[in-house]
């Protein structure tokens, strides 16, 4: 767990495609990042997506955290002239975890309740609030987690909602590195999706390591359903 800024910790996320329950302690600061893929999505249109996200992570108290993210994408199809990079979304994110972090008083069952609301950049009428409620279980070597989280693109016109349920174990492995397994899915509500026009799900390994201030944590997420893969890593550094 987290004790204080610049102290050795295990890592702010075990998972690639899931967010964790750690945030940071008051006063405390880390610049995180993380690239994604989602390659052969709507098998007839055989469109594929890299996104990367980057934003600093501000304690404001020992259980509540602010993040202020900035996110760019490129993406193309077989669809003629479909390729493009674009300056995607901005926002806001606050994430709050139920109870103490404090190595000592931490109970294994842990809850946090993350609600974020970001700017199309490209769709300048359009909100995007999201929501995720995450709860993770610690016993001995074994890290369990469920994250289920819901995303909505709203405009005075239209309106589409998104569902994102995901699980993961990871188990300490070697000094501080951890491997295990992960499954995500992108599930459109109103049968359309924003990103790839359909649902999608993946299953695959995870690792995560740590060094002092610096952690990271990756996923090789394996196609089950309309995309043929989807990895991603995440990385960051505290001060």
């Amino acid at each position: 767990m987290i004790a204080a800024p610049g102290s050795a910790h295990a890592g702010r996320t075990f998972y690639g495609w899931l967010y964790g329950t750690e945030v940071m302690p008051e006063r405390g600061a880390e610049l995180m990042t993380w690239v994604a893929e989602e390659n052969g999505k709507n098998h007839e249109a055989n469109a594929s997506q890299t996104s990367w996200w980057i934003g600093p992570l501000i304690g404001i108290t020992d259980q509540l955290e602010l993040a202020l993210p900035v996110e760019m994408s490129w993406g193309a199809s077989d669809i003629p002239g479909s390729a493009h990079t674009s300056f995607d979304k901005f926002g806001v994110e606050l994430r709050y975890r139920f109870v103490t972090q404090d190595p000592v008083d931490a109970p294994p069952l842990v809850p946090l309740l993350r609600v974020a609301v970001k700017r199309l950049v490209l769709a300048r009428d359009t909100i995007r609030p999201e929501v995720d409620f995450v709860t993770s279980y610690q016993t001995g070597a074994v890290h369990a987690l469920v994250d289920l989280g819901m995303i909505a693109e709203i405009n005075g016109d239209s309106h589409q909602f998104e569902f994102h349920p995901g699980a993961g174990v990871s188990i300490a492995a070697v000094g501080d590195l951890r491997l295990g397994a992960e499954v995500f899915a992108e599930i459109a509500l109103d049968g359309l999706s924003s990103q790839s026009g359909e649902s999608w799900a993946i299953a695959g390994p995870n690792l995560a390591w740590s060094h002092g201030r610096t952690w990271i944590s990756a996923t090789y997420g394996i196609g089950i359903y309309h995309i043929s893969d989807a990895p991603k890593v995440q990385w960051g550094i505290a001060f």
